[in-house]
């Protein structure tokens, strides 16, 4: 075999390992961005729910989204200009991230009679669940950690009515951001 022939090869066998990894790429800086957004949005609409804010102040509400939107967007471009060819797994992580977050989104809006008040709020905790379980499956203990987290958030907050925007949203800040702050600084 020529060694123009072998670097073919190996060229080939490469793509082919790349595409199969079980790796999977979670991106803690969209977990970290979205975990304090949505902290910061929880903790506001407590703050309004007590009186210490005027309602008018939920106008930030969409500015936050906007700027979690715009990152999101932004940071992706960056992402998919850098990167090569994702593997099959990454390919299945976004199209479940997709379809959680997206069903979730249709689920607030069309269904705000179903998740009224704090359910509104809780519904995200449960999607910020569903993805952190996903990569801890395989093999993320630190997202299975965090996934957990968001639950015990919810439970606690079902259970203290003075003060669930704030326990979701320590939930969010804990579990969802932590878990993006702990994936951009690991080593492994």
């Amino acid at each position: 075999m020529e060694s123009q022939d072998a670097r073919e090869q190996l060229a080939m066998v490469e793509t082919i390992l790349a595409t199969s990894s079980r790796t999977l790429c979670a991106g803690g800086e969209f977990f970290l961005v979205w975990g304090v957004l949505v902290a910061a949005m929880d903790g506001l609409n407590q703050l309004v729910a007590d009186n210490v804010m005027p309602i008018s102040s939920l106008w930030a509400t969409p500015v936050l989204i906007l700027i979690g939107v715009a990152f999101s967007v932004w940071r992706s471009m960056q992402l998919r200009a850098k990167s090569g060819r994702m593997s099959v797994l990454q390919r299945d992580y976004l199209a479940m991230m997709y379809v959680t977050m997206g069903l979730t989104f249709v689920a607030q809006f069309a269904g705000s009679n179903f998740f009224a008040g704090w359910g509104q709020a809780a519904i995200w905790n449960v999607a910020g669940a569903i993805v952190l379980l996903f990569i801890g499956l395989h093999g993320n203990r630190r997202a299975a950690l965090a996934g957990v987290l968001l639950i015990v958030a919810m439970a606690i907050a079902n259970y203290t009515p003075g003060m669930p925007g704030y326990v979701l949203g320590a939930g969010m800040l804990v579990g969802y951001a932590g878990f993006g702050a702990t994936e951009l600084l690991a080593t492994e």
